[in-house]
């Protein structure tokens, strides 16, 4: 079995899920599905769906027996990896790079005109 209930593990992975990706809501994986599941690949989605329905059976004594803690652990050290390859200082230079080069772009274009506009008419 596990050191730490499911619960808490989830709830540690949906801190982590804030810390890289920036995702805000409540700290449960469900909340950080709903609000950003586009942050996620597919494959990782799913095992996210799996974990949270998990979360739901262990409030069950009954059916807590249910749960595959197998790939309940495959399914956390997945999403866990995947959340400790993100570097957000990479993500947010990727963000500011994103709003700049389109603004680079419109003032060399702008500037090019400009010139060619001032080679026409002869006054260079």
């Amino acid at each position: 079995m596990m050191n730490l209930s499911l619960p808490e593990t989830n709830a540690e992975l949906a801190l982590l899920w804030r810390k890289q990706l920036g995702v805000r809501g409540k700290d449960t994986l469900r909340a950080k599905l709903r609000r950003a599941p586009g942050t996620l690949p597919r494959a990782l989605r799913r095992e996210v769906r799996f974990l949270i329905d998990m979360e739901k059976l262990w409030d069950n004594p009954k059916l807590r027996r249910q749960i595959d803690f197998g790939r309940v652990e495959k399914a956390q050290s997945e999403l866990r990896r995947f959340l400790d390859t993100i570097d957000p200082r990479d993500r947010l230079i990727g963000r500011i790079i994103g709003i700049i080069a389109p603004l680079m772009l419109n003032i060399l274009l702008i500037f090019a005109a400009i010139v060619t506009w001032l080679v026409m008419t002869g006054r260079v």
